[in-house]
């Protein structure tokens, strides 16, 4: 009996070791999670931040040359030079808008490399000082997590990776720049004499430096009257397209927006109408063909003008033609960045005469077309059956319309497709023809 007095308590003494371990356990387990979600939280934080830099280097203009040649100093400087550069405000800005365990990111870094046509930001988040308990048993106060993401604009110019546009509107611009000063002098048609947009020698890379700091006039080309002379059409002149609307059912606004009763009415240019109004679904392929018996062709009158210019005003949200009636205002300024100004009539409150604002309805994306070399004249009679192909996209931002159907547009980007790789698909549901995508 005296040796099993002896063992009284043991039980609780056993229970007491076993919670002890088990609390133990338990601690170590909060302190993994907590690191788990930790690195979690960074490297999304990363990503954001390394997704946002690539996206301002086309947003900017840099991809495009508005910032002067992209692979000179100064304007890779301009855009990124690891702290003030404008890919690095916005991704340092993205990244601390994203907390690691709660709290913004100790330090944010930003670095780039200037691939060949694909220019690269690579963004490291850092958060020191998280929260510990049974890492404290060996001393260990002080836990940090790291995580890094590289992202880049892709150029896709001879690529297969599908280059997804935001509504592609019924305007086939040219394979010409309509920057006069580009054009060779006395030779104001768009011939191989005259400047490029792209370079079919080089896979439709871009041909000339893009101008941002100027609003162009692309000016329809209407018939009779101004059909263009027998070789070509002037450069910043257009051809107004004829493109399936559905199906797929494309995305319209209520009739009831500004300017938009007209959307859905029928008549006999019902469809390029809501093409210009609507954000159509039709599925553009690099190569594309253009001219009779294809899915585009060119749409003649009667009644262009005033479908462009009703179509533009219910896009743009302007009440008339012409500028500054509602619509956002579009600020190109020479070596830096357009920016945005939101009209009254904008649909969202919030960015109603709001600055600076990064989306706007008013940026499109047209395509820009090549024919039978020289011949870019896809009307040389009052019969417009010549072919062409799509080889690009123009990014615009409409800033009016007038009465005729002229367009006054500031070019925001231009991206080249080798129209040899018929197997690049461009559809609807992105924001622009140049994607930004994630590499590591």
């Amino acid at each position: 009996m005296s040796e099993h007095r002896r063992e009284r308590g043991v039980t609780i003494l056993i229970v007491a070791i076993a919670m002890i371990a088990m609390l133990a356990m338990l601690a170590l387990g909060i302190d993994v999670v907590s690191l788990y979600v930790a690195e979690g939280d960074a490297q999304r934080a990363a990503d954001a931040a390394a997704l946002a830099g690539a996206k301002v280097f086309v947003g900017s203009g840099f991809t495009s040359g508005q910032l002067g040649d992209p692979t000179s100093g100064t304007a890779q400087d301009l855009v990124c030079n690891g702290s003030t550069g404008f890919a690095d405000l916005e991704a340092q800005t993205v990244a601390n808008r994203n907390p690691i365990g709660g709290v913004t990111a100790t330090t944010v870094t930003t670095s780039c490399t200037w691939a060949t046509n694909n220019p690269q930001i690579t963004v490291t988040v850092q958060r020191t000082g998280l929260p510990s308990f049974f890492a404290r048993i060996w001393g260990a106060r002080i836990i940090s997590v790291t995580r890094s993401a590289k992202a880049e604009a892709y150029n896709p110019s001879g690529q297969s990776v599908p280059i997804q546009v935001h509504s592609v509107k019924p305007w086939l611009i040219p394979n010409c720049d309509p920057e006069p000063a580009h054009t060779a002098p006395g030779n104001p048609n768009c011939t191989p004499a005259a400047a490029y947009l792209f370079d079919p020698a080089t896979n439709y890379g871009i041909a000339n430096l893009i101008n941002g700091s100027v609003a162009y006039t692309f000016t329809r080309v209407a018939f009779p009257g101004n059909k263009p002379p027998s070789n070509n059409p002037a450069a910043g002149q257009y051809y107004a397209a004829n493109i399936p609307i559905s199906p797929p059912t494309p995305y319209c606004p209520s009739t009831n927006a500004v300017s938009c009763n007209k959307v859905g009415g029928g008549g006999s240019q019902a469809n390029y109408l809501d093409n210009i109004a609507c954000s159509g679904t039709f599925q553009f392929t690099s190569g594309q063909q253009i001219g009779p018996g294809q899915s585009i062709t060119v749409d003649t009158p009667p009644g262009l003008a005033q479908a462009t210019r009703e179509g533009t005003e219910c896009l743009i949200h302007a009440d008339n033609f012409g500028p500054s009636l509602g619509q956002d205002i579009f600020n190109p300024v020479t070596g830096a960045p357009v920016t945005i100004t939101g009209g009254y009539n904008n649909p969202n409150p919030a960015l109603r005469n709001a600055t600076s604002i990064s989306r706007s309805d008013s940026v499109v994306t047209v395509p820009v077309y090549d024919g039978a070399i020289p011949s870019l004249n896809l009307c040389p009679s009052t019969t417009c059956n010549q072919t062409a192909q799509v080889v690009g996209f123009l990014q615009l931002g409409i800033q009016s319309v007038d009465n005729s159907g002229n367009l006054n547009a500031v070019i925001l980007n231009a991206a080249g497709v080798n129209p040899a790789n018929s197997g690049n698909p461009v559809s609807g549901g992105g924001v622009s023809p140049i994607p930004v995508r994630l590499i590591q």
